[in-house]
């Protein structure tokens, strides 16, 4: 019957076509499987560490490698207690769907994996016809192809990584990273185009300092070049025991080249001791600097966590002090709570980001990359809420999503604060800048997601629907959704399709 299924499906993603708007159910995990542990840090993600060690119980999502026995090899395909150094699998992200219009995207492929010796690799490559690009990952790295209304989409993820001993992990590839122990991250996300990174990752006693090298781009269309830019990033994480952990996290962001000349890699960036913003004025130049700091605390009993995330932008404590709104105090801040009760998950959420927040004098050193922000989709002048839960059943699971936000978006000519890609040059006035200024929009989303996993090829089947209101200063609109997909369960930790 699931084969049945498969092929039906197979024939629904070739059949229509155009665009849509509304948002997604993405996965979420408690990684409750996790055993407790003071060297495993939850909130950098993905969470790929090979360790060489005593082989663990089959984890329930692939969120997390702790061993040579690695999920892809458990999965029901392999022999019992197959010890394999690879696996490859089918992989498909398809799907057949209405929303404002019908659309499909149908797209094959292969979740490849391997370790050998203190190597280990893992390679997803899907490839497909589109007829939509919207703010997910159908943005690929390396094509100039924004705005077409159908395009060959190619979805590449590969990370490979080496772990000399048990206090080094270095891993260099194409992927996404995610901080955070959200549903959505306001400091780096998953939702824009996987793009290549180096990151070197070091475990000492209860604490991991990381430093993450990322080479981003924009497309410039006028001139069909790829205008490249860097982010440098470094975070010192502490387990307090196996239940608290306390994160902070500086990045910068700056571009290879401006109106005078040719800069490069900034070599001074690459020093893994430096803090950016007194370098940044060493260097005279206006790159980006963002600080942030992130928390969580999982109870006792491993079943409830809650969270805060808090990036910092740009910001004079007088001014906050005053409360005098002024545009340039730029800070976002999330606060959440996720858990089980017995079989049952649930995960409440509160996002809010106030306007130009990751903005800055041009795109080459905003928050974002490929025309997207690296963290929250709605980047920033917004607030929101969301509430979801996950009921298991015998054969499938259904999840429920519902989500609120207010959201202040810019016209043409003047900046708001709520698109990261126009200059912050551009502000109205210098105070009484709020949360909701400029064009005010609120939408509340409600959806539910029944899906079924066919276990020997670890593609996950699942059918969606949803709707979506929306009212404000930009009028008002309903827009339903439903959607027959399938895609590949292994290595989408945070994928939103």
């Amino acid at each position: 019957m699931r084969i049945q299924l498969l092929i039906a499906a197979f024939i629904c993603a070739f059949l229509s076509y155009s665009q849509g708007t509304i948002d997604r159910i993405r996965h979420f995990n408690l990684k409750s499987d996790i055993a407790p542990s003071r060297t495993i840090h939850h909130s950098i993600q993905p969470a790929i560490r090979f360790v060489i060690g005593k082989p663990q119980p089959p984890s329930l999502t692939d969120s997390l490698t702790l061993s040579s026995e690695t999920n892809i090899f458990k999965a029901p395909f392999s022999a019992k207690n197959s010890h394999r150094s690879f696996a490859i699998l089918p992989a498909s992200d398809s799907y057949f769907q209405y929303d404002t219009a019908v659309s499909y995207r149908a797209a094959i492929g292969f979740n490849f994996e391997k370790t050998w010796g203190k190597w280990y690799n893992r390679t997803q490559l899907t490839s497909g016809w589109s007829l939509r690009e919207d703010y997910t990952q159908t943005h690929v790295a390396f094509s100039p192809l924004h705005n077409r209304n159908s395009f060959w989409f190619t979805d590449i993820r590969t990370r490979i990584g080496y772990t000399p001993n048990d206090m080094l992990h270095i891993s260099t590839g194409i992927d996404n990273q995610f901080f955070g122990e959200g549903y959505r991250s306001l400091i780096q996300g998953d939702q824009v185009a996987p793009n290549p990174f180096v990151q070197f990752r070091v475990n000492f006693w209860n604490l991991e300092y990381g430093l993450l090298y990322q080479f981003l781009h924009e497309n410039n269309l006028a001139n069909k070049t790829r205008d490249w830019k860097y982010n440098t990033t470094h975070y010192l994480s502490m387990n307090i025991g196996s239940n608290f952990n306390i994160m902070l996290l500086e990045s910068v962001i700056f571009q290879s080249k401006d109106s005078t000349y040719k800069r490069g890699y900034e070599v001074e960036y690459l020093n893994p001791f430096v803090f950016f913003r007194p370098q940044e004025y060493s260097l005279g130049s206006t790159d980006n600097v963002l600080l942030a700091l992130q928390s969580s605390y999982y109870f006792s009993n491993k079943k409830h966590c809650i969270y805060f995330q808090l990036p910092l932008d740009e910001f004079v404590l007088g001014e906050i002090t005053k409360r005098s709104k002024w545009w340039a105090n730029k800070y976002g801040l999330q606060l959440g709570v996720k858990g089980q009760f017995k079989r049952w998950s649930y995960h409440f959420e509160g996002n809010l980001v106030r306007p130009y927040t990751f903005s800055h004098i041009s795109s080459g050193q905003n928050n974002g990359s490929l025309g997207l922000p690296l963290g929250h989709y709605l980047g920033s002048n917004f607030a929101e809420l969301i509430a979801t839960a996950r009921i298991p059943f015998r054969n499938f699971q259904l999840t429920l999503f519902s989500s609120f936000y207010l959201k202040g978006y810019d016209d043409s000519a003047v900046s708001y604060g709520g698109d990261i890609y126009k200059s912050y040059t551009s502000h109205p006035k210098e105070f009484e800048n709020t949360i909701g200024q400029g064009l005010t929009q609120r939408a509340v989303s409600l959806q539910a997601n029944a899906s079924t996993t066919l276990d020997k090829l670890q593609l996950e089947l699942y059918l969606q629907a949803g709707l979506q209101y929306s009212w404000g200063e930009m009028g008002s609109n309903t827009d339903p959704l439903i959607c027959l997909g399938i895609r590949s369960r292994l290595f989408n930790e945070r994928k939103i399709r």
